[in-house]
């Protein structure tokens, strides 16, 4: 954990529980950051296509009436289709290694 955020935690006017329960919450975090960071490397289609698909699903969510129905199936098809896009990766990346060996 960072040395500055362990700082204001020591600053804070709470109880020593609380701040306790804090540094924990931080180091929860930050680990769970890094997990999202290590799975959007691995999975780069995936995260590409649903951070588009979140974009476009935040834009059409302002359209009224229909707006949140659209704004889902936004993310939805943005979501399949990085998840074709990975499947399409591994399938060339096995059938590759797979005609090497023969």
């Amino acid at each position: 954990m960072s040395r500055r955020v362990i700082d204001e935690i020591r600053r804070l006017d709470i109880p020593a529980k609380c701040k306790a329960e804090l540094a924990m919450l931080c180091a929860k975090a930050r680990k769970l950051g890094m997990r999202i960071l290590r799975f959007i490397r691995s999975h780069r289609e995936f995260a590409e296509a649903m951070l588009l698909g979140a974009i476009v699903a935040f834009l059409l969510n302002k359209v009224p009436l229909l707006g949140g129905f659209l704004a889902l199936c936004a993310l939805m098809t943005a979501a399949a289709i990085g998840l074709l896009r990975e499947l399409r990766d591994d399938f060339e990346r096995f059938f590759d290694s797979d005609a090497l060996a023969v």
